[in-house]
């Protein structure tokens, strides 16, 4: 038995192999040492350029497995005076058009030249004749290869001891579309795609500035996906830059695919309900968050965007609430917050009224409510289980069926089986109301991944007010409360700014403030530059004395 417990408690919980230390963000510097790969004290010696033309074709073939590997194209090109090269690209994933014109054209019309004559240097090639904007030279395999696999094509030229890289990439990939989950009447209306520069450069149109990095980071060790690590060097904070590269460089994995996958290697706590990251598709709001003074991370192959750090307020924020004016944006943040309530805990709230506290009831509804179960067959606790499962079922299938066929679901599935339930006198008709206005409100929630926290923490009240009523859900309430306060996001705890509740970064934190009154970024990132805008920022309000 201690043996099932053991492993059930080693699955369950994490325990690092080393010493951990928690992070914090502050504003003063740290000295601390982030580069952690190669801890394991591995070294690997990289495979060098041959200069004889015959052992680097021969390497090369052997580890693209070729030619069983059918999509490596390797062509070999005899120059004037039967000088030898080849070339070697990846079909499919480079421009043929500069293949032929830029790549293979030049290399047959460059001149003559031997050990002793004038062209005898790998840079007077690549200077004077490689009719290419981006080309660079390499002696080791392992760059090689790993630029091939990203869409480079590699030039060998007998006699070098070094191979010429050409960016040739042109894969087809999915054209800038509208955003699918964060839309907004206002505002832009462009998302990332799948192609990693194409991302950078919608970020950089927003953002004109030279002091916005795009940091290069090459995550999984066969894979080496490139993503991009984004900050503005002179707003954000030095320690957050450093522990953002620290856990990127720390991930120790052969393949990464998506950036979900980042972001659960990234994450502080793996069994909390609630998100550390702002998960986005929108450019504009990764800019937004940049000017803040965050780091953000975007990863070649995903079309959505991972900034850090973020609290419970922002991820209940939409992105429609910066570009509606003062009253509207108010109205629709607080309608969204009374959304939130509902999805969690108005079917606690429900079970706790008629099972514990009828009396709070006025007398007519509880009539009604008493009427409308007298012949349902099973008790509230059951009935609402089954009502919220279907609803979930539903969901789902909509979500997995094509478009018009999930939408059409979705709306026939709901009424059919509301209507057939209450026909049949399995659930009564107040508890469809409940549940409608529960899944209406888990949609409104802004972001996707707290909408799921909310799944949860809904099943979590529900037990307990069925078993100790009003008692039970101030218990659940205090002690999600408490997990929250105990959770940080890259140093910055996750229940700010309401740590210091005079400060600037509050009055956003719920409602809106007017943008000529956003005069700080916010307190609890410690940015370099703490002022966003002067203190009069709408100078053409200031009267001028005559």
């Amino acid at each position: 038995m201690k043996g099932i417990f053991n492993a059930v408690k080693d699955y369950l919980l994490f325990v690092p192999s080393a010493r951990e230390e928690n992070f914090y963000l502050r504003s003063d510097k740290s000295n601390t040492e982030y580069d952690v790969r190669g801890e394991d004290g591995e070294t690997t010696e990289n495979d060098v350029v041959f200069e004889s033309i015959e052992q680097n074709i021969s390497y090369v073939k052997k580890r693209f497995t070729y030619p069983i590997n059918n999509d490596v194209i390797i062509r070999e090109i005899k120059m004037k005076r039967g000088r030898g090269a080849f070339i070697v690209f990846i079909d499919g994933m480079v421009s043929s058009e500069l293949v032929d014109m830029a790549v293979i054209k030049t290399l047959l019309e460059i001149p003559y030249f031997s050990d002793d004559a004038i062209y005898k240097y790998e840079n007077e090639i690549s200077e004077k004749f490689i009719a290419h904007s981006q080309a660079f030279l390499t002696d080791s395999m392992d760059t090689v290869f790993e630029e091939i696999n990203f869409g480079s094509c590699a030039v060998f030229v007998d006699g070098f001891s070094k191979a010429f890289m050409l960016d040739v990439r042109e894969w087809g990939h999915r054209s800038i579309d509208k955003p699918e989950n964060e839309q907004s009447i206002y505002g832009p209306q462009e998302a990332f795609a799948e192609m990693l520069r194409n991302n950078t450069a919608l970020v950089r149109k927003i953002i004109k500035n030279e002091n916005l990095i795009a940091e290069g980071i090459k995550i999984g060790k066969k894979s080496k996906t490139r993503g991009v690590l984004l900050y503005i060097s002179d707003i954000a904070n030095p320690n957050l830059v450093n522990e953002a590269r620290r856990r990127l460089n720390g991930i120790n994995m052969d393949y990464v695919i998506s950036i979900e996958e980042v972001a659960m290697m990234m994450e502080e706590n793996t069994f909390s309900t609630t998100t550390h990251f702002l998960q986005t598709e929108r450019p504009d709001r990764v800019a937004r968050a940049l000017t803040e003074g965050r780091v953000a991370f975007l990863l070649n192959g995903s079309p959505q965007c991972l900034v850090m750090p973020t609290n419970i307020f922002e991820l209940t924020h939409a992105v429609s609430d910066d570009y509606l004016r003062l009253p509207y944006a108010n109205m629709i943040r607080l309608i969204r917050i009374i959304a939130i309530l509902f999805s969690v805990l108005l079917p606690a709230l429900y079970l706790a009224i008629t099972l514990f506290h009828q009396e709070i009831i006025p007398t007519y509804l509880l009539y009604s409510i008493s009427a409308s179960r007298e012949n349902v067959p099973f008790p509230s606790i059951l009935e609402l289980l089954l009502m919220d499962l279907s609803f979930e079922m539903i969901r789902e299938a909509g979500l997995r069926m094509p478009g018009p066929i999930g939408s059409t679901l979705g709306i026939v599935g709901g009424l059919i089986l509301g209507q057939a339930a209450v026909s049949a006198k399995i659930v009564s008709p107040i508890m469809i109301i409940v549940i409608a206005i529960t899944g209406i409100g888990s949609f409104a929630t802004a972001d996707y991944s707290l909408s799921w926290s909310f799944r949860v923490l809904r099943l979590v009240f529900v037990v307990l007010a069925s078993v100790m009523g009003f008692y039970g859900i101030a218990i659940g309430l205090f002690v999600y409360a408490l997990s929250l306060a105990s959770q940080k996001s890259f140093g910055v705890p996750f229940l700010e700014p309401t740590m210091k509740l005079k400060n600037d970064s509050m009055t956003n934190a719920v409602l809106v403030n007017p943008i000529w009154r956003r005069e700080n970024r916010p307190e609890f990132l410690n940015t370099k530059n703490t002022r966003e805008e002067p203190k009069i920022s709408r100078s053409w309000k200031i009267k001028k004395r005559d």
